[in-house]
């Protein structure tokens, strides 16, 4: 038997209306993600209600990240640039029996294989609003009590323009007097390089987990793979989700903003690309 679908739990307790799900869903067809997130960003349900639905939908357990305590040796199974990228957080290890229980918002079968793959330990997924998961990252990993605000961060959320790989660096004021140099002739710097145009991402629309609740325990790391080329894809695959996300986040914030300005109602916007 297969499980309930999402939608339909949050409407039976009454989270939701028809309505709010029909805008929900026409945002995810038009601008990708999973259904859940899109309800929070969408101010339908917050991120409790969420996690309810999901453990009713999976049939996982949930844990509270602010009160429970957590394994402080399950932190070396997992760095942390992995869990700020997954959206996970390690909460016990039984090294003995090679498993990991971690805290995730939603998970799904391909994020939690690819943690396998990082931790090399079989993973227990536990269910855990995103919120409380980034909070527990900064209070595990970085010692921080609450968040901090650091100076120049708001400007990571700003993307790239096209073709930049990097962020331009702010230049260093030159010296009052600079002694000429008496070694080799100057030569002319080379030009530069332009950067190849990017290919297009596609974003792709998750559909709503049916039947996930069986694969998502016990998710073991793929045999054969070498340490060190998973740590270059990963590297390369976090430039990249960073650069996605900034984007998103960039393009979301532009829509709030037009639907706080009365310019379009939420939901509609996804309607109309979706025709």
């Amino acid at each position: 038997m297969s499980n309930p679908k999402l939608g339909d739990i949050l409407l039976r307790r009454g989270y939701i209306d028809a309505a709010k799900l029909d805008a929900a869903l026409a945002d995810q067809q038009a601008f990708g993600g999973k259904l859940g997130r899109t309800l929070v960003d969408l101010g339908y349900i917050n991120e409790q209600q969420l996690v309810t639905a999901l453990a009713e939908q999976l049939g996982l357990s949930t844990i509270d990240l602010e009160h429970d305590e957590l394994d402080p040796d399950a932190f070396t199974a997992l760095p942390v640039d992995c869990c700020e990228r997954y959206g996970v957080i390690p909460v016990k290890i039984d090294r003995a029996a090679s498993l990991l229980w971690i805290a995730c918002a939603e998970p799904d079968r391909a994020m939690l294989q690819e943690v396998a793959q990082v931790a090399q330990l079989t993973l227990e997924p536990m269910l855990a609003p995103m919120s409380a998961i980034d909070k527990a990252v900064r209070r595990y990993y970085y010692g921080e009590t609450k968040p901090k605000q650091r100076l120049g961060e708001p400007m990571m959320t700003i993307p790239l323009d096209p073709g930049m790989v990097d962020r331009p660096q702010l230049a260093k004021p030159a010296p009052k007097t600079a002694p000429a140099s008496r070694s080799a002739p100057h030569k002319a710097a080379p030009a530069p390089v332009a950067a190849p145009e990017p290919e297009p991402v596609e974003v792709e629309v998750v559909p709503e987990a049916e039947s996930l609740a069986p694969e998502l325990t016990g998710i073991a790391p793929i045999p054969n793979v070498t340490q060190d080329s998973v740590a270059e894809i990963r590297e390369l695959l976090i430039r990249l989700e960073k650069t996605v996300s900034a984007q998103g986040r960039a393009f979301r914030a532009l829509v709030e903003l037009l639907q706080d300005k009365g310019v379009v109602r939420r939901g509609e916007l996804g309607s109309r690309t979706k025709k």
